[in-house]
């Protein structure tokens, strides 16, 4: 007599292999990816986050002068309740071009910015340099920068968590009462991002950019998708596909997003971004999203550029490094 094999290792593996159809088999590449952009806005569900700020009201909390910018610490309250920290780096010699920056796991926004958790400049990043500073870079070459500190990062963390290691996120609790409401984490630090755009508008910027690492990498990809005052983004150490990725290895709660596979892979919904201007990082070492279905991703996603007549809008940076930002072509690409 034949065991009974109870487990549903096959259910889901066919599931992912039938489901879904592959987006971009249409001859009508901009048509497809109008329809992906409204399948991610109802996804996100960015209309169900209540008691949003309509006016921002910025507050100030300090401001330092560094070698070629200067950082301002601001205050904004983008919910009742609930405010967002958020650092503005501006250049002394500014090129027009405005870029959000969004970080990775980590201990938050002072990653990416060289700051202390005292608020004081630090020279060398202790612990896991990934995101190599990498919104001070962008600053330095003349963008004006937003970095802000993702909900359940850092000091965005809830207040039982707010006493443990830094390195400790508030990511599966604020997932968990997130989707009792029907939207997610990624959900609100789109949101977020979406309230920098805002704030980058009142610098007079030129041209709206985004760039994040990791889970950073998610926020900017679908941030980009859907708010069109975006035109340029980058992705580093993300883009894979989600059965080689965050199906198939321990990742945080925040990477998960109820229906996503409902519209397509990785690959559908960054290609979903042509004409936009995409540039993706890749670590050849990267465990957490393997270079093989990096690769993959990245070859369906150039193939809907080259269709689309934006072939040229579309480019990637192989690095030999880990999961980690690289830098060589994404600290020039704004």
């Amino acid at each position: 007599m034949k065991k009974d094999d109870f487990s549903p290792d096959l259910y889901f593996r066919e599931l992912y292999e039938s489901s879904p159809a592959p987006f971009f088999g249409s001859d009508d590449v901009k048509k497809t990816a109008e329809d992906i952009k409204i399948r991610a806005k109802e996804i996100f569900a960015l209309d169900k986050i209540p008691e949003k700020t309509e006016k921002l009201s910025p507050k100030e909390l300090f401001s330092e002068k560094r070698k070629s910018y200067e950082i301002k610490a601001l205050s904004v309250e983008i919910c009742r309740s609930w405010n967002m920290l958020c650092y503005l780096l501006i250049p002394e010699k500014k090129n027009g071009s405005g870029v959000v920056a969004v970080p990775g796991h980590g201990y938050g926004v002072r990653q990416i910015i060289r700051q202390a958790e005292n608020g004081k400049y630090r020279k060398i990043n202790f612990l896991d340099n990934y995101q190599k500073n990498f919104a001070e870079k962008l600053a330095e070459r003349g963008n004006t920068v937003i970095a802000f500190e993702p909900v359940a990062f850092g000091k965005a963390r809830l207040k039982k968590d707010s006493k443990k290691p830094f390195y400790i996120s508030s990511c599966e609790t604020v997932s968990m009462h997130s989707l009792m409401y029907g939207f997610t984490t990624a959900s609100l630090r789109i949101y977020q991002a979406q309230r920098c755009i805002d704030i980058l508008e009142k610098e007079g910027v030129d041209s709206v950019g985004i760039m994040g690492i990791s889970g950073g990498g998610l926020v900017s990809l679908y941030t980009s998708l859907i708010d069109d005052r975006i035109e340029k983004t980058v992705v580093s150490g993300y883009v894979n596909s989600f059965r080689d990725s965050v199906l198939s290895m321990w990742h945080c709660t925040d990477n998960y997003i109820p229906s996503i596979l409902t519209v397509g892979d990785m690959s559908d919904f960054a290609a979903a971004l042509v004409p936009k201007k995409l540039l993706i990082e890749c670590g050849e070492r990267d465990k957490l999203f393997p270079l093989k279905a990096s690769l993959e991703a990245i070859k369906k996603i150039e193939e809907v550029y080259e269709r689309a007549g934006v072939k040229e809008n579309f480019t990637y940076d192989i690095h030999h490094g880990r999961h980690e930002v690289s830098g060589r072509l994404s600290f020039d690409f704004f």
